[in-house]
Formats: structure tokens, sequence, C-alpha cells
């Protein structure tokens, strides 16, 4: 049997396994074996047995590299992911000079340490690399690096869907567990929530996914971080190095959370208890659109609830000055918030299945993923009303909450499964600020596809060419 030895700088000479008798040809100069490392050569003839993805991942503050592989059997595994997040603390948010400024730093170092990592020093088979949606100075630092290392080591790109890859975390997530690679199968639901997306997308196969519900206003953890900043105490915030508030909104409201903080129930009895004890009610986000041709049936909304909190704490302040609640009616606060807040996400995910089961399409699984999907409240409120409505069959998923934050992993594992189905990239992309899941409705003709701007569908945008596949 003869293989080809492959390393960091492409092929080196074919040479014959397992007796090393040919002479080899190393930049320019004839070695026998008997100057060379003979365990490295050993390592380096044997046949590939696994499949190795670098991903990249830079589209809004998070400067993430991961080295993901994938045995022809066995579970996968990630010998490096690493992640730097922008320090925007002094901004109390994203900051896009920042982030892009942090990119230019990171990255590199972050893929030194990475190709350390890669297995008996062969390069990957792909590099996969976030396209959009983000923010464009950053996602084109991450696009550009790729682009280099995939011409330098003449290998395939893959520009991945950034919202796609939140969306297939729990199929990376359950391979890494040992579960197969196509576990939850098709079609599977995904409630999406971050700081810049709230919305609920069934995805009917690995290209194919329609969003059924999406925020008419602001996304809910938008919604959830500018009301940290006003209830959570000036000294907290400022203890902490980072601009995680709904972190920090979650870690006040619940300092002692051991789940079983909340309860089912179609009368407002939460609601009625604060209202008598504080004097102040939170709204129910687009209360009353449960009526059939609604036109806020299938819709999410924060800005009222946060408009509400700002009303509240200006009138309170009026009055009172900066201490304007005591502790523990800020806490009280904090927790209504997120009970408005997740209950909301659940009406739309229960209403979504209902539609779905009077269809007759099984929804076996509903994701959840996004930086959101680590408060361990929503966990709890999530599950209860499925049960509580009858969907307590439903398997929900939440991915690791490591794997919840915009991470490197997903985009590798994308990039992994587009590239089996056939996918991979021209090397003459550009970032899109905005990417659709779904597809834009050819019917619509009023709407400008400005490709640097706007796209639609994952496989609805220009620099995809297919390939053979194996």
């Amino acid at each position: 049997m003869r293989v080809a030895c492959t390393g960091l700088f492409g092929t080196v000479a074919r040479c014959s396994s397992p007796h090393l008798e040919s002479r080899i040809l190393w930049r320019g100069t004839i070695l026998t074996p008997r100057y060379q490392d003979l365990k490295f050569l050993r390592h380096q003839c044997q046949p590939k047995r696994f499949f190795t993805i670098l991903g990249v991942e830079s589209s809004c503050d998070d400067s993430s590299v991961a080295i993901l592989q994938i045995p022809d059997s066995g579970k996968p595994t990630l010998p490096f992911h690493g992640k730097v997040t922008a320090d925007t603390t002094k901004f109390l948010g994203i900051n896009p000079i920042t982030a892009f400024q942090s990119h230019r730093r990171s990255l590199s170092p972050l893929l030194q340490s990475a190709i350390r990592h890669l297995p008996g020093g062969q390069k990957p088979d792909i590099v996969a690399v976030t396209r959009g949606p983000g923010m464009i100075s950053s996602l084109d630092v991450g696009l550009q690096t790729a682009k280099g290392l995939a011409l330098a080591w003449d290998i395939p790109l893959v520009g991945v869907n950034h919202m796609q890859a939140h969306a297939l975390t729990v199929r990376l997530c359950r391979a890494l567990e040992g579960k197969g690679l196509d576990s939850p199968g098709y079609p599977f639901l995904s409630l999406l929530v971050s700081g810049g997306h709230t919305m609920i997308v069934i995805s009917w196969s690995l290209t194919d996914h329609e969003v059924l519900a999406e925020t008419i206003d602001t996304a809910v953890g938008d919604c959830i971080d500018k009301v940290a900043r006003v209830i959570v105490p000036d000294e907290i915030i400022k203890s902490k190095k980072d601009t995680n508030y709904g972190k920090m909104l979650e870690e006040f409201a619940f300092s002692d959370y051991a789940g079983d903080q909340y309860e089912v129930s179609k009368i407002d009895i939460v609601g009625d208890q604060l209202h008598e004890r504080y004097g102040w009610r939170l709204p129910v986000s687009l209360g009353g659109t449960k009526k059939e041709g609604h036109r806020g049936l299938m819709k999410f909304s924060f800005a009222g609830l946060r408009s509400s909190v700002d009303r509240l704490i200006d009138t309170r302040r009026t009055a009172k000055g900066d201490d304007w609640a005591e502790f523990e009616e800020r806490k009280a606060l904090s927790q209504e918030v997120m009970r408005r807040c997740w209950e909301h996400l659940s009406s739309r995910v229960i209403m979504t299945l209902e539609n779905m089961r009077k269809k007759d399409i099984d929804i076996g699984t509903v994701v959840v993923s996004g930086g959101v999907a680590s408060n361990k409240f929503l966990r709890e409120v999530l599950r209860k009303q499925l049960n509580f409505y009858d969907f307590d069959k439903v398997d929900l998923a939440f991915p690791p909450i490591e794997f919840c934050t915009d991470n490197a992993a997903m985009i590798a594992w994308t990039g992994y499964e587009m590239y089996q189905a056939g996918y991979e990239s021209t090397m003459d992309i550009a970032p899109f600020r905005k990417w659709s899941l779904q597809p834009l409705d050819e019917a619509v003709h009023s709407v400008e596809r400005d490709w640097e701007e706007n796209a639609f569908g994952i496989l609805g945008v220009s620099g995809w060419k297919r390939r053979p596949i194996d």
C-alpha cells in the first residue's frame, strides 16, 4: 500500500508503508530513512482515518478558533477550542471598532495555538468561517484570515451562515457525546435567541430553513441587557469585567437559584402579588394576539416591556433619586422581567407546535440556541410550559452553556455538514451584514438584493460551488 506523506507544507513525497525503503525528498535534499525520525514518518504515512476542520468565528466581539475532528468511526473530538472576547466594558455594550481591533489582535495567536493541535502536524481538510450575518468589519477579519489559510494549505473554504450554525449546534453537541452525526433528525424546531436575534425556525433539512416567527422590534437579548443596566445596582455592574448584562441580571435575580422557581398558571397570580406589594405590574407582550388571523400572532415584541421598566424607574427616581428601590424590590423586578420574556417566548413556541400538530407534522425536538439559551430560568419556564400544554413528549434540547454563545466549534461543524453535502465556497466571497435563513420569495420584487447587505437563504447567495460527493 502506498500513501501520501502530508504535513503542514503539503505533500512531501510518496512512501511505502510499512517499509520505509524509498528515499525521501525534503525541501530539495535527498535523505535516506536513517537520517529521519522514523517514528514521525510512520505517523505521517498512516492512512487518514478522520476528517479535520479548522473553524473561525468573528461575527461580533468574540474571536474564536476551533479544531474539530470527525473520525471514520467513534465520536468526534475538539482538540482545540479557544475564544477571546473584546473588552467593551467602558462602552456598556458592543463597540464595532473595539471588536474589530480585538479580532486583529486575537485571531493570529489563537490560530498559532490551534495549529499546534492539528493531529500529527497534518493540515486540516477544510477551513470553515463565518460569512454572516454580523458586523462587516469583524466578519471581514475572520473571512480574510480563513481565505489566507485555505490558499496556503490549498484546501477548500466553506463560508458559514452564523444562524444556521446556532441551529445545528445541538447536532454538534450530540455528536461529541457519541450519539451519532445525525441527531436530532430533520425536521426540528429551533428557538434562536440572542442579543441580535429572536426567531423560531423550522429546519426541514441542512439547507432548507423556514422562519416561522421573529421580533417586530428589539431582540430579547438586547431587551434583557438594557433592562439589566438600569435594574442591577451600579456597584455590581462596575465589579464585573465584561458586558454580559443578561448573565448579571440572572445572577442578581436568582443568586440562590436551585430550580423550581416557576409555576404555570392561566391567571396572573405573580403579577397580582407584585402589584399588591410594590404597586407596579409589567405588561404582557403582544397580549391578546392568540386570536386566529391577528397580525401579531406569530411575532415577538420586547420594546414595550423595556419601555415599561424605563418609565417605572424614571418615575421612582424622580421621587426618590438613585435609591429608587430597595434591594429586594430590584430583585423582584429582575425576576419579573425574565418571567415576562420567557413566557412570551414560550407562547410562540407552543403556538408553532400546535400549528404543526394540526398539519400532522411531527416535531420531536425543539432546540434552543444563542447566548440567551444559557439562562437557567428560561430552561425551567420553557420546559414547564411545554408540559402544561401537552407537549411533554417534545425533547427540549439546550446546548451546553459554552456552546450557547458565539463559538468556532459550531462554525466548524456546520462547515463540515455543508462540505459533506457537496458545497464549498469560492475564494471571492464577501461577508454579509444580514443573511436570512429563509430564501427570498421570488414573487416579491420590491426587495433590493444588495449582496453586501442582504442575503436570503443558505443556498440563495453567490459564492457556492458544488463538488463531487464521495
